[in-house]
């Protein structure tokens, strides 16, 4: 699982990407993609530009394109429709996707001040997956069709902040510096990653990384290095009979202690636990 910008999100000549999943975490990541996630069962924890978001079923998360997002461990394993659509789907209007913020990405189903915006995006995205899971001819055309439809609910019903051009600049720039910090960090996680060293590979001073990384992921540094080494060790004891003590190594973990206090943390219960339920 890599944990920087996602690309190739497209089907066959088409820009968007549709899919259901319950993969119970994933770190801080961006695209150009706009996505749209709408719970179909148990709850769903999302960060979504330092902000969390609790989503129960049948509410809907908008992401726009280029913000940084992750999914948090759930109690439960939490399904989910997913969708990706590129900017430029939209044509004339692609651009303003770009510059624009949803001031209120989280519509709920409970919520009856959003009853109405949140009953037309909801009957648009089962519209798309009912496309989708019978792919009759031309069901491509159909769902560009309805997400046609689900912007324009979008523009006319969800409040929206444009960003200037400095704001627009300036974040695009602390998404390149937050890229070459997850890049390093997917090359070099078996090994010990002190912060002076990850500061230094984002042109930063300790102090003034911290509070970078903070503000634009909504996690420290080391909460994220914890989960993309828990990500790797869950990977290890589900696809190998390596021991504890090996998965704990070879995820970046330097002690079995350490490894098994985080590991319970973040998944609820300890690594051997895990295989146990897994073997």
């Amino acid at each position: 699982m890599e944990a920087w910008h996602q690309r190739n999100l497209t089907y066959e000549d088409y820009p968007f990407n549709i899919f259901v999943t319950d993969i119970p975490e994933f770190p801080p990541h961006w695209h150009e993609e706009l996505e749209i996630i709408y719970v179909l069962e148990e709850e769903l924890v999302i960060g979504l530009n330092n902000e969390i978001y609790t989503l129960k079923p049948r509410d809907i998360l908008l992401i726009n394109s280029s913000e940084v997002h992750f999914f948090v461990t759930p109690p439960k394993k939490s399904n989910r429709i997913i969708l990706q659509f590129e900017p430029r789907l939209f044509g004339p209007f692609s651009a303003m996707m770009r510059e624009h913020k949803f001031i209120t990405p989280h519509l709920s189903s409970s919520n009856e001040s959003q009853t109405q915006v949140h009953q037309s995006l909801e009957r648009q995205t089962l519209s798309i997956i009912d496309e989708y899971s019978k792919m009759r001819q031309g069901f491509q055309l159909a769902i560009q069709a309805r997400l046609y439809d689900f912007m324009v609910v979008l523009l006319r019903q969800v409040p929206m902040e444009k960003y200037s051009s400095l704001e627009r600049s300036k974040h695009l720039k602390r998404l390149e510096r937050l890229e070459h910090v997850f890049k390093y960090v997917a090359a070099n996680y078996t090994k010990e990653i002190t912060l002076n060293e990850i500061a230094r590979t984002a042109n930063f001073s300790v102090y003034h990384f911290t509070r970078f990384f903070k503000e634009t992921t909504g996690m420290t540094f080391i909460q994220y290095l914890n989960n993309y080494r828990v990500s790797k060790a869950v990977k290890l004891l589900t696809e190998t009979d390596d021991s504890i003590t090996e998965v704990a190594f070879r995820s970046g973990f330097d002690s079995i202690k350490t490894f098994n206090r985080v590991f319970k943390h973040l998944k609820g219960c300890s690594p051997s636990s895990f295989k146990k339920q897994r073997s």
